[in-house]
């Protein structure tokens, strides 16, 4: 059946996905431990694909115990993914003990349906699996959410470190998820396909965004309530980095680069950012760097492109000068330039 042949051609191509791109992690020896994570978990998902091989060359398992029970192993799946999200955010957090915490519940529905192959062992497992999704893609938008207030709350430039790629990829694991319950519950090999597709999907969108992913070392939150800082020294000490020293000409300007050229902590310049002037470090930063474009462009003596005025104002990418730009202003810098020259004729 033309059906079923495409099917074994889309799960041979995503078993090789999986392995070629599991491998590779591993290429350098300097690779990072969020990388090797990542090739760890690659390399299984690979091993659940060849798995499945033994329902191909066995034809008779489908549909039985043994058919059930590959099921309930690729379900194990899941807490592999959710191990790179979760040092992506959280790094170092992943160890030997916390993974064996998180598989524990999905070895156990193993184990469970081995010794007594009941049907509501599997419907009580899918059930579990869909909770445990659901409550993991929650998590995973309150830490997204939480660690890229932190990059803009201590760094001025957060292209290739910010993690908003992880929603269209937590939407992606919606749409596998619910393939995958559906081909459970209907068996067709076009469904199969499709779950297929979209899983090799996911991990390509995830993978491409991970492997420009830099790492950086997020400071820890303090508990302890820190009362607003202000006062003439801090405003003089400001002034001074920001309008005569121009510190933010450095792209790469940190929270802990700033306090340290005024001579303050940094969790207190952060406090005094966020309290008394209702800002983050990094609007903060790139509206002193978008200012300095401004006067560029409207400098009649100025012929800089777009790259040059990004460059000479301090911003490290010109994606994140037409975010600030077009946050600031409400147009492109083209459209904005095009007004300045209306305005002159």
């Amino acid at each position: 059946m033309l059906d079923e042949r495409l099917f074994f051609f889309i799960h041979g191509m995503a078993t090789m996905f999986f392995i070629v791109t599991g491998f590779a992690h591993f290429r350098n020896k300097n690779t990072s431990r969020l990388k090797k994570l990542c090739g760890y978990v690659l390399l299984y998902w690979a091993f659940l694909e060849i798995k499945d091989l033994a329902l191909y060359i066995f034809p008779h398992l489908r549909g039985n115990y043994a058919s059930n029970l590959l099921i309930l192993v690729d379900m194990t799946a899941i807490p592999a993914g959710c191990f790179f999200v979760i040092e992506l955010l959280n790094a170092g957090w992943c160890t030997l003990r916390r993974a064996a915490l998180l598989l524990f519940p999905f070895v156990l529905s193993v184990v469970a349906y081995a010794v007594a192959p009941y049907d509501y062992i599997m419907h009580a497992t899918f059930i579990f699996v869909v909770g445990y999704s659901i409550g993991f893609m929650i998590y995973m938008v309150y830490a997204v959410r939480r660690y890229n207030q932190q990059l803009i709350n201590n760094f001025s430039n957060i292209e290739y470190i910010h993690v908003r790629w992880l929603k269209g990829v937590a939407v992606m694991l919606v749409a596998c998820l619910i393939a995958w319950v559906i081909s459970y519950y209907f068996s067709s090999w076009m469904i199969d396909g499709l779950y297929q597709t979209l899983l090799v999907g996911m991990w390509a969108t995830a993978l491409y965004f991970a492997e420009r992913q830099q790492p950086v070392q997020l400071p820890a939150i303090s508990s302890t309530p820190i009362s607003p800082v202000s006062g003439p020294d801090l405003t003089e000490n400001l002034h001074q980095a920001l309008n005569i020293d121009k510190v933010w000409l450095n792209p790469h300007l940190t929270l802990s680069d700033l306090a340290k050229h005024v001579g303050i902590n940094r969790t207190y310049l952060s406090n005094y950012l966020n309290t008394s002037l209702q800002t983050n470090f990094y609007d903060y930063i790139n509206g002193f760097r978008l200012q300095a474009a401004l006067e560029q462009m409207h400098d009649p003596a100025s012929t800089a492109t777009m790259v040059e005025i990004a460059e000479s104002s301090g911003f490290n990418s010109l994606s994140t000068f037409r975010r600030v730009f077009v946050r600031a202003k409400g147009c492109t810098f083209v459209e904005y330039r095009q007004r300045i020259e209306s305005e002159k004729t």
